[in-house]
């Protein structure tokens, strides 16, 4: 009998039309009138409304009843304290679903990278490493043939830090690439040519020798290293 009232008030405040108010007290009367008899209203082809279904304690959620401990958003019963994200699933504030699961940080391509780290090829890179063509490497690196390099990447190949890329090889600190080689250190590059000496208008001269009116002199020509 309790149930009875519990389902009338219910009708009462829901917000449909007078005369179908009416009607629905009565279906709902007579139907418990019919299950005193033990008959069941389903057979004379009643439909109870959805709402009109929920427990004494539950709220009508769309098709569905809330429990006390739950609370009803667009549609969905969520706990006390989440909301509804979509597709069913209900998370904590400042979340988000995603694939299906909560997510605090940022969901891209299905995947859900935490607070402060970068989605990267699949996968999330830590915070204080970069993406770098789709695996993470430390700040200041980049990848280079699928691995982290600190110097630059020359031909796939992966130089030190320091080094420089010449042709298809890394020269060392202080080398002078010169037309794909290279040079000694110490050694500059003069008309595409490793020279050891002093460049001069272009041309190489020997070791001991200085360049003076752009021509090559021997040092020992010079007064004091001039002309």
């Amino acid at each position: 009998m309790s149930s009875l009232l519990d389902d009338v008030s219910r009708m009462i405040a829901s917000p449909v039309s007078r005369r179908k108010m009416l009607g629905m007290v009565g279906s709902a009367v007579g139907g418990a009138m019919l299950s005193s008899l033990g008959f069941r209203a389903a057979a004379f082809g009643q439909n109870t409304p959805d709402w009109a279904k929920c427990k004494p304690g539950q709220t009508a959620c769309g098709s569905t009843c809330c429990n006390s401990n739950q609370v009803c958003d667009n549609g969905v019963c969520c706990a006390k304290g989440t909301n509804n994200c979509g597709g069913g699933l209900c998370c904590p504030p400042g979340q988000i679903n995603c694939n299906g699961k909560c997510c605090a940080g940022t969901c891209t391509n299905k995947v859900c990278c935490a607070k402060g780290t970068t989605y990267c090829g699949g996968s999330c890179c830590a915070s204080g490493k970069v993406c770098s063509n789709g695996i993470c490497c430390p700040s200041g690196q980049t990848n280079c043939n699928g691995r982290c390099c600190a110097g630059p990447c020359c031909n796939e190949k992966c130089c030190a830090k320091g080094e420089s890329c010449c042709g298809n090889k890394c020269c060392g600190c202080g080398q002078a690439c010169c037309n794909g080689v290279c040079c000694a250190p110490g050694s500059t590059c003069c008309s595409n040519t490793c020279c050891a000496g002093v460049c001069c208008n272009g041309k190489c001269c020997e070791q001991n020798y200085i360049c003076c009116d752009n021509q090559c002199v021997p040092k020992t020509a010079s007064k004091n290293g001039k002309c």
